[in-house]
């Protein structure tokens, strides 16, 4: 039976946070939003439908991680999938929509 390398082990760890952070619906449909997109904390409160107090939690989760990035302009934070991370999330999640959704992403 054939071992994992320590640098496997690190990437498998990875992979589990990541996947791990993206097992809520909120968090998938923050990710849904910000595909191709920048959205301030309002805005992308609007277009998931959540309130911006729950969504803020949600947010620094996701930014902490890594997963997304972030930038203040005055009083606003606008966030956006991170270059690293970016075009993979949105594909991955996309892949689970139907294709009007994709239409409308």
């Amino acid at each position: 039976m054939a071992t994992l390398s320590p640098r496997a082990c690190t990437s498998l760890e990875r992979a589990a946070e990541v996947f791990s952070l993206l097992s809520t619906v909120p968090r998938l449909r923050i990710v849904k939003a910000l595909c191709g997109r920048e959205l301030c904390v309002g805005e992308l409160a609007t277009a998931i439908g959540m309130p911006p107090s729950g969504l803020s939690h949600q947010l620094n989760l996701l930014y902490r991680s890594g997963l997304l990035a972030r930038r203040r302009q005055g009083a606003q934070v606008y966030y956006r999938t991170s270059e690293e991370t970016g075009r993979f999330l949105c594909s991955a999640v996309g892949s689970f929509l139907p294709p009007t959704e994709k239409e409308n992403s």
